[in-house]
């Protein structure tokens, strides 16, 4: 696929329309053309020095999402993923229309006022996919079901009527018979069975075979997450990391659900429940709403019955500290799959739903008690997941390769591969030297008034990597200040954006780090911009410090949280590569010096022979 020549490069390049003075400080954009009038350019190349380091564990509590699945690699072996979370108490309401003091006591005023004996009817814990409902044109499809999502008089379903139309209209804009009764949109009269409210998702975050059945599992929890650490007398947040698993710690309680299962991405259709004896038809069999696409997992109705709705009016579920000393939390876990599958959850609209009936005392409007009834009334609470959730993380199997290279690195000897797995192996870099000095070539340069224009470091994708893992590959890289976590100069400094509706990671495109392909669409390398980075080294004495390069899932997420390494050694690792479950290799140094890991870099040598072309 690629020799290994091709390793990383760093290429500087000046252009003379952003030449002022050569002592001038001046922000690099990154233009990759040079004026043929210069000839004054030179080339140099610089070594980069790669070193592998792998994670004990990271700190995976309150991530923007939870994962859950299985992910095998012939390079990183087996990822496996599970999630930990509390639930919200803060939300959940008294059941039926009273609360339980009420119920207890009655009232002399409000005949109403009954014991309503609340019993469940089901339970279901929501976990909701991250879905993409984005629709440029407003036309009511969707921009990857839309023949054209520029145009809203695109016509997607070609049945002669417009999108927009068909929005308007109340038919399906993606079905030429929106009712399915044999008569085509455009000619029918009455298309009344179709649900307008119903939509069309494309589901994000869910990756391999989304036909895989696996075995799912959920738990109580049994050990109390304190929010705040108990280590600092309380006075900061609590740290959990991915290998907190309480449940191989033997720290859960009875089982919740376990039952073979496989995936749906329809709409979830919420019925009515109660019926209007006014109208016909029986509302009880019509939809009210829809849900989102979701896993949607029965629970143990009398487990919740006993926990939480007998519960009612009780200490234990007066505030939050109290509800999460009594109901912990819940484990979530899948196992057995029949195929690759890894899910991405929203963990912030995931949540406990509590169907049930109770007790309602119906004076029908009137004042004579003879026409009074007690009839059952059927309701839903919420209980959001939230306060401490934890991502749990398991590496095994992977190529040991991987450790030989970690294993020379921890004796200060560059790796000739780069592994990247934001939760379980990183790099860092050094430029120009293994020792983070300036070698005398480069101390030639910063002798002379020289500028950079563009510094781009382009990092080659190992030969290796099977091409049926090609789309598994992280969009896009990122480097940081190995030591401390902060941004370098050139991410501060990039502002760009790219609006366009099929842009990837699409904020801070000329600092880059993303995915490269080749004519044929074959992922070939991640290319950086750290024009600034490496000018401020050689014109202005800057500290030419490591980088750390992992993955990352959200370039504007530059939230730190703490990873360690084997010896217990603390680094900052950015959270947006801990939410990002897919690996890459690369190639890095080499110890053969004719095949090194390189910088080149192009600058003119002579700022003297710049010429400012005339603009006027």
């Amino acid at each position: 696929m690629y020799s290994k020549k091709f390793t990383a490069v760093l290429l500087v390049i000046l252009s003379s329309s952003l030449i002022t003075s050569c002592n001038k400080d001046y922000y690099s954009v990154g233009i990759e053309i040079l004026d043929q009038q210069f000839q004054d350019l030179k080339s140099e190349t610089f070594p980069i020095f790669s070193y592998q380091e792998s994670l004990d564990k990271v700190q995976t509590n309150n991530l923007s999402n939870v994962h859950l699945g299985v992910f095998n690699d012939n390079i990183f072996g087996q990822t496996k993923s599970s999630f930990i979370s509390q639930l919200d108490v803060f939300s959940l309401q008294n059941f039926g229309d009273f609360s339980q003091s009420e119920e207890t006591e009655g009232s002399l005023t409000d005949i109403r006022v009954i014991n309503e004996q609340e019993e469940l009817t089901a339970v279901y814990l929501d976990l909701p996919f991250f879905n993409n409902v984005n629709d440029s044109d407003n036309d009511g499809v969707i921009d990857v079901y839309d023949a054209d999502p520029a145009d809203p008089l695109s016509d997607s379903d070609n049945d002669g009527l417009p999108d927009i139309i068909e929005l308007q209209a109340g038919t399906n804009p993606l079905s030429s018979d929106s009712d399915n009764d044999g008569i085509l949109d455009p000619t029918d009269t009455d298309s009344g069975t179709y649900n307008v409210e119903s939509q069309v998702y494309e589901i994000d975050s869910v990756f391999g075979n989304r036909n895989a059945e696996f075995d799912l599992k959920v738990y109580e929890l049994t050990y109390y997450l304190s929010s705040l650490d108990p280590a600092n007398n309380f006075e900061s947040l609590k740290e959990y990391f991915s290998d907190d698993d309480f449940y191989k710690r033997g720290n859960y309680g009875k089982i919740l659900h376990d039952e073979r299962v496989s995936l749906n991405f329809d709409e979830v259709p919420i019925l009515f429940t109660e019926d209007d004896p006014a109208t016909d038809p029986d509302e009880l069999s019509q939809v009210n709403y829809f849900e989102t696409p979701r896993i949607r997992i029965p629970l143990d109705i009398d487990f919740f019955q006993r926990y939480i709705v007998n519960m009612e009016g009780s200490d234990q579920l007066v505030n939050q500290a109290n509800f999460n000393n009594y109901f912990k939390g819940l484990i979530v876990r899948a196992e057995n799959f029949s195929d690759d599958l890894y899910m991405m959850l929203d963990i912030f609209n995931a949540r406990v739903v509590l169907d049930y009936n109770y007790n309602y005392y119906n004076t029908n409007g009137t004042d004579d008690v003879s026409d009074d009834i007690i009839e059952k009334k059927n309701k839903s609470n919420i209980i959001p997941l939230g306060g401490v959730t934890i991502n749990l993380y398991d590496h095994a199997n992977y190529d040991q390769k991987i450790l030989a290279e970690v294993n020379s690195s921890s004796e200060n000897i560059p790796s000739e591969k780069i592994y990247l797995n934001g939760s379980k192996f990183i790099s860092k870099l050094k430029l120009f030297s293994n020792d983070n000095s300036i070698s005398s070539k480069l101390s030639s340069f910063k002798s002379k008034d020289v500028l950079i224009n563009e510094a781009s470091l382009i990092l080659y994708i190992d030969e290796d990597i099977r091409p049926s893992s090609y789309k598994f590959l992280p969009e896009r890289l990122y480097i940081y200040s190995y030591d401390n976590g902060e941004p370098i100069e050139d991410y501060l400094k990039d502002f760009s954006i790219d609006f366009s509706p099929t842009a990837v990671n699409s904020d801070k495109f000329r600092f880059g780090g993303l995915l490269q392909y080749d004519s044929s669409n074959t992922p070939t390398s991640y290319k950086f911009n750290i024009t600034n980075h490496v000018s401020n080294i050689v014109r202005y004495d800057s500290l030419n410090i490591d980088l750390g390069l992992t993955t990352s899932s959200n370039i504007d997420d530059m939230t730190m949280r703490n990873g360690y390494l084997p010896n217990m050694k603390r680094i900052p690792l950015p959270s947006s590569s801990i939410s990002l479950p897919f690996p890459v290799s690369l190639f890095g140094s080499n110890p053969d010096q004719s095949n090194l890991a390189f910088l080149n870099v192009n600058i003119f040598s002579h700022c003297t022979h710049l010429q400012i072309p005339s603009h006027g």
